[in-house]
């Protein structure tokens, strides 16, 4: 048998609030540890700045996130970069996305995100068409190689 409505609604309150509790004790606790904290800290960076090779940016997140958004005409994708958004396109609708919803690819799946049911925003399965736009808009892994990489030099004969 659930819980009554209100024991889950406190249990809702903390598993929100608990892990802003545990970031505020490992906060107290580096604070505590005065200056012996922040030099282990800045050996760790020491550290991993020196696993990237020299001259190479480290690796960060991409700034543009995809989006799939249910409205009351149908579905559009489309991609956010900053303030920059881009064109809708118009795709079949997801069977159980409903209006006001919107899915965001978060890696190698999608996150349902819902203004008026909250508890609906859990990670679901990515459509293709959206899961398509994010790799046609990827950079090749040789972008900034020349054309004929890997060319044999002799003309393309063999020996």
């Amino acid at each position: 048998m659930p819980p009554p409505t209100s024991q889950r609604t406190r249990a809702r309150i903390a598993v929100r609030l608990l892990p802003a509790l545990l970031s505020g004790l490992a906060s107290g606790l580096a604070a505590c540890q005065g200056d012996a904290g922040s030099q282990g800290t800045e050996a760790a960076q020491r550290d991993a700045g020196a696993l990237a090779a020299e001259g190479t940016p480290a690796p960060r997140r991409p700034t543009r996130s995809y989006h799939l958004r249910r409205t009351d005409t149908g579905c559009e994708a489309f991609w956010i970069d900053g303030d920059l958004v881009s064109a809708s396109q118009d795709i079949v609708c997801p069977p159980d996305l409903e209006v006001g919803e919107r899915l965001r690819l978060t890696g190698k799946t999608c996150l349902r995100e819902s203004a008026h049911t909250p508890s609906r925003a859990v990670p679901v399965v990515c459509p293709l068409p959206l899961t398509a736009m994010e790799k046609a808009n990827r950079t090749p892994p040789d972008a900034g190689a020349p054309h004929d990489a890997g060319a044999p030099h002799d003309g393309g004969k063999r020996r």
